[in-house]
């Protein structure tokens, strides 16, 4: 009597995989009736569900914590309670540092003393022995580059500009509710804007076609004559004064040696400043509001012109006293990108590549292009930009940290430890840029596993130590650079809690979810943040909560991430973005498709994958996929087509989502990474295949599973065991397949591992 086939595990017990990798469990069994003989066509049946073992809580690609790891010793200094034992780091119950709100008008101007000095021009003040007595001298005050623009909202707008206008590459956005489509982003290299109209040179020079770096000076002395006043500043650089110039009282004009440099222009009468942008062909460029340090507004600059409109004399006046002209320079266009929402990816890019275009070695350039890629996902591009950065013009220590991360992710964890170490401990380097490299040191030291896990705590605890006297710096960007380092280093903590050997788990979990949520909110209140903070610590409370065994229902933190991503796609139309968020709102629905695996909710789980499926193929355009995130989508999709196979016996669906996996648990990148595990699911792939027809299919994965789990048993010889389901499967399949030979060697091979491990016959 022909025993019929059947799964000896349920589907949490055939492979078991923790949210970020695999974890022990047994294949699907390909059985041989008693009398030895192939089965007839007949049905896979799956046996009764069993209650799963307990999970053993897991790192990413590493084992759990050894039994005499100690926790890290308590630091007096520290601003992070530290508790001894087994209990884990918690913050402080009271905040220390005071977050202050904006002030009421951050951005009042004092009154200008007169016209604005050209910079690069004025280094020291030199009087002029010819100027006659009386002369009034020129004011030596250069504009600085020391300006920081955002897009902050001044509380008194003395100069009634209009918002800068929207991406000549935009269309019209449209509200977002259904799920992600796959439509295909522009390339970042897009082509440049278009082009915008020179006036027409008619023969006569003016102050709208004479062009710093370009007008030859011998052509001003033609046009123009002898200046009113020149004014020599050092050896090579001069400022001559032109008065009467049409529309205009005064003209400066700025000279390095034989070229000129920039113009300042003084209008006869204070114009509007739709005069100006219509005598200047300005309408179709976008301006970028400078800023300094402080955020005080300093005027717009058009960058495609060279263009900048000062801020007016008289506080109170809307019409535009002062035109400063200059050389085209990548700074404008930086100072417009600095501008931009941090949601405008696509624009930021553009306003990169331009500034290239003129600088190929602007370091700030390359750094923000780098950054923008990493989120888009191609990470490749990304890490050649960040090179390009390191050795550009303007470099700082923050590029190299961008650096070491990328390099982390492409398999160079060791010399990103070592690089980002070297950083942290520099005193030489900024607070606030030491801040994030504490933080930087920990994550990498959570990607090495477990085993580095309280290591990981104490630099994610120093990153707060160094960040938090720096939260109410008045340099905005120290300040806001320290509040993201808080809210990292806050989110990276509470997962170090979730996968590390600690007590209480859930309490201090939830503390440093809240405090990190306190930093988020203070972000976006007062600096500027966006709804990608608040994404974000979604999408970190969710992994934390998904890392170690608890009573978490996920249904509330996915609606959430949902909501937030609907509310994200409303607010822009720009497709990089899209793609990014879209990455984001899949894996975090995947890794709550786990969560609800582990509890038994099969059902809720495959709706979840389900989901992530289509917001995982929307972002995956174009996307340079890490090896963590391989093993999580391999590992969703598995899981919901063992749940179609065991639950349902349904292999037909099965297959279906095992297409999905095999892509991803198959990627070279994997190379040697959890080789047995990875072997265990392909071989129980196989029997779906092999059941619903596709033999040569079933056969394959069966043997490429064998073959990786020999592979591992190369290093650890304990694991050979798991080779008698794979030899017992393939056993069967050849001598059903009409191979004895190969069937009789694999059975062979089986009997020889079971007698060798004293094991005995496995249970059919």
């Amino acid at each position: 009597m022909p025993i019929p086939t059947k799964f000896t595990n349920t589907l949490s017990t055939i492979l078991l995989l923790a949210p970020l990798g695999l974890a022990h469990g047994e294949p699907i069994r390909l059985m041989l009736d008693e009398m030895d003989r192939p089965l007839q066509e007949q049905a896979v049946a799956p046996a009764k569900s069993v209650k799963p073992a307990e999970p053993t809580v897991r790192r990413p690609f590493s084992l759990s914590l050894l039994a005499d790891d100690e926790p890290i010793a308590p630091n007096t200094s520290s601003k992070v309670r530290l508790v001894s034992g087994e209990m884990p780091p918690t913050p402080d119950q009271k905040l220390e540092v005071q977050v202050l709100t904006p002030a009421a008008n951050p951005n009042q101007l004092p009154a200008a003393n007169g016209p604005l000095r050209v910079r690069q021009i004025h280094e020291e003040a030199v009087p002029n022995p010819a100027a006659p007595a009386g002369t009034p001298p020129f004011r030596e005050e250069p504009l600085r580059a020391t300006i920081i623009t955002d897009e902050d909202e001044p509380a008194s707008a003395p100069l009634a500009l209009p918002e800068p206008p929207g991406s000549r590459y935009s269309v019209a956005s449209q509200p977002t509710t259904a799920p992600p489509t796959t439509t295909q982003p522009q390339p970042w290299t897009a082509s440049a804007p278009p082009e915008v109209a020179a006036p027409v040179d008619d023969g006569r020079l003016t102050v709208r076609n004479l062009m710093p770096g370009k007008t030859p000076l011998a052509r001003l002395d033609e046009a123009w004559g002898e200046p009113a006043k020149q004014r020599r500043i050092d050896q090579e650089k001069r400022v001559r004064l032109y008065e009467n110039q049409p529309g205009f009282a005064q003209v400066e004009v700025a000279l390095d040696g034989e070229k000129i440099v920039s113009l300042l222009l003084i209008p006869a009468q204070p114009m509007t400043l739709d005069e100006v942008e219509d005598q200047f062909a300005l309408r179709q460029i976008a301006p970028a509001d400078v800023r300094d340090a402080t955020g005080r507004s300093l005027g717009w600059i058009y960058p495609e012109k060279g263009i900048m409109l000062p801020q007016p004399a008289e506080t109170n006046s809307s019409k535009i006293d002062r035109i400063l002209v200059q050389a085209l320079s990548p700074e404008g266009y930086l100072i417009r990108a600095r501008g931009r929402s941090p949601l405008a990816y696509r624009d930021r890019l553009e306003d990169y590549r331009l500034a290239l275009e003129l600088e190929p070695h602007s370091a700030e350039a390359w750094y923000e292009t780098s950054k923008i890629l990493e989120e888009i996902g191609r990470k490749d591009e990304a890490f050649e930009a960040s090179r390009h950065a390191i050795s550009g013009i303007g470099a700082q220590p923050e590029y190299r940290l961008h650096r070491s991360r990328l390099s982390a992710t492409l398999g160079n964890l060791n010399s990103a430890i070592q690089s980002t170490k070297q950083i942290a401990e520099d005193a030489n380097v900024a607070a606030q840029v030491r801040a994030a490299a504490y933080c930087q040191w920990g994550d990498l030291l959570q990607m090495a596993g477990t085993v580095k896990n309280q290591e990981a705590v104490t630099r994610h605890v120093k990153a707060i130590e160094t960040a938090s006297p720096l939260v109410n710096d008045p340099d905005r960007n120290v300040r806001r650079a320290a509040k993201q380092v808080l809210i990292d280093a806050h989110l990276s903590l509470a997962l170090d809690i979730a996968t590390g050997d600690w007590e209480k788990k859930p309490e201090t979990v939830n503390q440093w979810l809240s405090r990190a949520k306190i930093y988020v909110d203070d972000v976006v209140t007062n600096e500027e943040g966006t709804d990608l903070l608040r994404l974000s610590l979604l999408t970190h409370s969710l992994q934390a909560h998904s890392s170690f065994a608890h009573n978490f229902d996920p249904g509330e933190s996915v609606d959430q991430i949902v909501g937030r991503y609907r509310e994200l796609v409303r607010q822009t139309d720009d497709p990089f973005l899209h793609r990014a968020i879209e990455w984001k709102a899949g894996l975090a629905l995947s890794k709550a498709a786990l969560v609800e695996n582990d509890r038994g909710r099969y059902l809720e789980a495959v709706e979840l994958a389900d989901q992530a499926r289509t917001y995982v193929k929307a972002g995956l355009v174009g996307r340079d996929v890490t090896v963590e995130e391989h093993l999580l989508l391999g590992n969703v999709f598995f899981r919901a087509g063992t749940i179609q196979a065991v639950q349902k016996q349904n292999h037909h669906a099965a297959a279906d989502w095992y297409d999905r996996a095999i892509p991803h648990l198959t990627d070279p990148k994997l190379k040697a990474i959890l080789q047995d595990e990875r072997g265990e699911a392909l071989v129980s792939m196989g029997v779906s295949y092999w059941s619903i027809g596709h033999r040569q299919q079933g056969v394959e994965l069966s043997e490429q599973g064998k073959s990786l789990i020999e592979s591992a048993s190369t290093q650890n010889p304990a694991l050979r065991q798991k080779l008698i389901v794979p030899l017992d499967n393939l056993a069967q399949m050849y001598r059903q397949l009409g191979d004895t030979q190969r069937s009789a060697e694999y059975t062979a091979s089986s009997q020889e591992l079971q007698q060798s491990f004293s094991a005995g016959p496995v249970q059919r």
